[in-house]
């Protein structure tokens, strides 16, 4: 997804200007800086501009920015600029389209080289600079590692309650992933969902006229978006930030956390969960459509199965830290950044593999495990002819199969292993929704309607189930 490094860390006061200049080093040759700084260009980027003059005509300049917690990778651009012994030279670094997306709350660092024709060559100090929406004056409130940020003193109460959901996650998430974070988290909190569509990456903006995304994750540069006045707002709050954490936890192996697994975690820490996706994952067995564990790499099929797989991955993450305890999933992380396999990871830490702890899953809840990988995919290439000539009565019904091919071939919804991951190895999270304001009364508003059971989704409008939906 996202080509370029980019940071987290402190908070920013309040009334924090939305361009900084760097400190000028002593002259290097005759080269002297005047000015460099950084501005917020929302939503196309950040832009860099630097002031330089020389005896010397100056004829190479470039802009360094990267994490800063993640020294050595830097990357760097070329600044544009007329060759001369004074120039002013500018480079944006985009944002917005393409895999070049990054969040509001971004922080990086950042420093200029100048060289000039005669072999001088001068470094600015390093710079730190969050890259803000600059439609608003943002203020912060701040505990601790976590800092949220909102505009608008009305909403102060509202960005403590959002601060007080992510504390409570935190407390909750940290036995369960195993993790000591040193680095801050950031949330970004939005009036309505008007003003941080903008704010979004394009593929959310338009992934459907009738789903508004209520709050976004993006681990990588350990930032929150949200819409801080859905009815909901601690549920998705505290369901995303356990993606920054799981983020952290994973590591250089986050694109091998499968979306049952983080996405189990996620509605695990959810503070203010809803039984919905209960009766999602009653429905799901009624109806036979349980998928196994190493099909869900990646969400996807219809929302209806989308739902159910939300249900069913939660109910498996119950079933691990219930029968095993938080400690034996703080283990998995690091054998999985070890192994870069969820199947080995599991088999060391659990001592079964996902066939394995699918079927003891299944087993708890009184159902039939699976038949092994192998023969599933064997039953599944099996001329369909031959299935017709055994099943003449018509009466039989085979057990629960995947109704599609392996999620990691098909066009995954809502992944957040590969599909959400981007080239430095960090990923978003599918994001929180909810139904549109107006939107069509076809689109699902809730799983209640599942407790019919028979009834088709999405075809009658539940108020009281207006609830976020973390899918795309």
């Amino acid at each position: 997804m996202r080509t370029l490094v980019f940071v987290t860390i402190l908070a920013l006061l309040a009334g924090t200007a939305a361009s900084t200049s760097s400190a000028i080093r002593a002259d290097e040759g005759n080269i002297q800086v005047i000015e460099a700084k950084a501005e917020s260009q929302f939503p196309d980027g950040i832009k860099f501009t630097v002031v330089a003059k020389s005896v010397d005509v100056i004829d190479e300049i470039r802009v360094f920015f990267s994490k800063v917690d993640q020294k050595g990778r830097s990357a760097y651009r070329s600044v544009d600029f007329e060759p001369g012994a004074t120039v002013t030279g500018e480079s944006l670094l985009p944002s917005g389209s393409g895999g070049n997306y990054f969040p509001p709350g971004t922080m990086i660092e950042y420093s200029f080289e100048v060289r000039d024709k005669a072999g001088a060559v001068l470094r600015t100090e390093t710079e730190e600079f969050v890259y803000q929406d600059n439609r608003f004056e943002w203020e912060t409130v701040v505990d601790g590692l976590i800092t949220v940020y909102y505009y608008s003193e009305y909403v102060r109460g509202r960005a403590e309650t959002v601060l007080e959901a992510a504390q409570k996650n935190l407390e909750k998430m940290l036995p369960v992933l195993g993790i000591t974070p040193t680095e801050p988290l950031r949330i970004v909190l939005y009036n309505n969902y008007r003003h941080m569509a903008t704010a979004l990456p394009f593929r959310s903006q338009a992934i459907s006229e009738g789903l508004q995304t209520q709050g976004m994750a993006f681990s990588n540069e350990r930032v929150l978006l949200v819409h801080g006045f859905d009815p909901t707002v601690t549920g998705t709050v505290s369901h995303e930030f356990t993606h920054l954490l799981v983020g952290e936890a994973a590591g250089k192996a986050i694109s091998q956390v499968p979306s049952w697994l983080n996405e189990g975690l996620a509605e695990w820490g959810n503070i203010d969960p809803t039984d919905d996706y209960e009766a999602a994952l009653r429905y799901g067995i009624f109806t036979r459509r349980i998928k196994p564990l190493w099909y869900q790499g990646a969400f996807g099929g219809t929302p209806e199965d989308i739902i159910i797989a939300y249900g069913q991955a939660r109910s498996v993450i119950e079933y691990m830290i219930g029968n095993y305890g938080p400690e034996r999933m703080a283990a998995l992380f690091p054998v999985l950044q070890r192994t870069l396999s969820i199947d080995q990871a599991l088999l060391e830490v659990y001592g079964v593999d996902q066939h394995g702890l699918d079927s003891a899953w299944r087993i708890s809840l009184g159902l039939e495990p699976l038949p092994s990988p192998e023969e599933l995919e064997s039953q599944a290439d099996e001329p369909a002819e031959d299935s017709q000539d055994e099943g003449s009565n018509g009466d039989a019904e085979p057990t629960a199969m995947p109704d599609s091919t392996p999620d990691s071939e098909a066009g995954p919804i809502g992944a957040t292993g590969d599909a959400g991951q981007d080239s430095e190895g960090g990923s978003t999270s599918p994001g929180c929704n909810a139904p549109a304001a107006g939107g069509s009364a076809n689109v699902p508003i809730g799983v209640g309607m599942l407790l019919l059971l028979g009834a088709p989704f999405g075809l009658v409008a539940l108020p009281r189930l207006r609830r976020r939906w973390p899918f795309l």
